[in-house]
């Protein structure tokens, strides 16, 4: 959508003065504005002029004042129609690297220039309307550009009218058009062969082709932007390794991914693309686990996934490519690392002929689990003989629990002072020459006889 500016100019030496000018200068005020004259703006390197309403550029020696410094130059959203005022421009404008038209009607090419502009590196074309036919024909003319912006122009198809290839060009944007052949895009590959950044996010593209030959002619193609198209096959995935230098993929806001989990997603981006580093700008934190856990999938389910109905996607070539680098894989073990937060012990007091099975707090002391005990039997438990027996013991040896004195051993965790776990058994004795007496309030208290 192009803005238009209330104020109308129509000359960028206009534009120029009604922005820079300081109007309100008084008679007495010559000396500054005149500094101000010579060190603003006549001596500006960024040139910032859009909705201004420009149509022309104006007087070419007032417009080299201007421009004798300017490297980057804005001229977006403007009302220029003639592509001979772009020329004029950058003939008074040598040093200019940066040029944004866009949004102006400059659809229409009525002539040539007559010489090269070679100061020019990158230049803005959206939305003004050009074709691709008559951008090819003033590309010659720009023998130093490197980087092209024609996204927005409703691009349909991009034929290949020229005979010579642009090898300066390393970025090319084509965001929001509408290609939906890509076998018009190959044909970028031979007219600039040092294409290293291309960004066809936006475009109805539902294939990439099946000429991998021809893909294979993008040597030095090392960013690939295609978010927002119509991809609805894995196939179409995989296909992405045809490029022989990419590392870094931009594939956001696909329907293939439908309702796929972040995490299964980059695991499968990972595994299926293997030439590329970087995806959605982030690299894989653990392509070997990506890897394994494809081939694992593959090897199990084979026909569904985890979170969806649709068939899972097994792609031959990568699959035996990753049974060649990790082998048979065995089915990754289900381990829970949860803490409990209680355990089953087993008492036993051969004294008395007792063995019970009680649940206690992993954070339980042998002073606890005693006081409960001698409460249950009514007997003195000894602190000198106390052992345990591990779970699974075949002979049911039971082993002493080493103390250092009764009253240390009473305030220890039994599950960090020996490592007592669910399913041991504890075994106690009763002490000799002592009995349990309790007072009115049910409280034990050992009395010695």
């Amino acid at each position: 959508k192009q803005v238009v500016s209330t104020q109308s100019t129509g000359s960028v030496v206009e534009a120029y003065n009604a922005k820079y000018e300081d109007e309100d200068a008084g008679p007495g005020d010559g000396l500054v504005e005149l500094i101000f004259v010579k060190r603003q703006r006549y001596k500006l390197c960024n040139l910032v002029l859009d909705n201004c309403s420009i149509s022309e550029i104006g007087p070419c020696e007032e417009v080299t004042n201007i421009c004798s410094k300017v490297t980057e130059c804005d001229l977006a959203h403007n009302s220029l129609t003639e592509w001979t005022e772009v020329y004029k421009l950058l003939d008074v404008g040598p040093h200019i690297k940066f040029l944004n038209l866009s949004n102006n009607s400059l659809a229409a090419c009525q002539g040539l220039p007559t010489v090269q502009y070679p100061a020019l590196h990158c230049l803005v074309l959206c939305g003004n309307g050009i074709d691709w036919s008559t951008l090819l024909t003033l590309l010659p003319h720009l023998p130093s550009l490197k980087q092209l912006n024609v996204g927005h122009n409703n691009i349909t198809s991009l034929p290949c009218i020229t005979t010579s290839n642009l090898p300066d060009i390393t970025e090319l944007n084509l965001i929001e058009n509408k290609i939906n052949c890509f076998s018009d895009v190959v044909g970028l590959a031979e007219l600039f062969p040092n294409l290293a950044t291309l960004v066809l996010s936006d475009n109805p593209l539902n294939s990439f082709g099946d000429d991998q030959q021809a893909v294979t002619k993008f040597e030095k193609l090392a960013k690939l932007h295609v978010n927002n198209i119509t991809i609805k096959s894995w196939d179409e995935v995989s296909k992405l390794r045809w490029f022989p230098a990419l590392h870094d993929v931009r594939m956001v806001h696909w329907d293939l991914f439908g309702d796929m989990k972040e995490e299964e997603r980059r695991k499968m981006l990972g595994a299926l693309l293997p030439n590329s580093p970087l995806i959605n700008g982030a690299p894989i934190p653990d392509r070997e686990a990506a890897e394994r856990w494809y081939l694992r999938r593959c090897n199990k389910e084979g026909n569904t996934t985890a979170t969806s109905e649709e068939p899972f996607y097994l792609d031959l070539i990568r699959y035996q490519e990753l049974h060649e680098k990790w082998g048979e894989l065995p089915e990754v073990a289900d381990i829970t690392l949860e803490c409990r937060e209680t355990m089953t012990l087993t008492l036993r007091v051969p004294d008395k002929g007792v063995e019970v099975q009680r649940e206690f707090s992993i954070y339980d002391t042998y002073l606890s689990i005693i006081a409960q005990l001698e409460k249950e039997i009514k007997e003195v438990i000894s602190l000198n003989t106390i052992q345990y027996v591990k779970q699974g013991n075949p002979d049911n040896h039971p082993y002493p629990v080493i103390i250092a004195t009764p009253q240390q051993m009473l305030y220890q965790i039994i599950n960090h002072a020996h490592a007592v776990e669910s399913g041991d058994a504890i075994v106690f004795n009763v002490a000799q020459g002592w009995e349990l007496k309790f007072d009115k309030a049910n409280n034990p208290r050992a009395v010695k006889f």
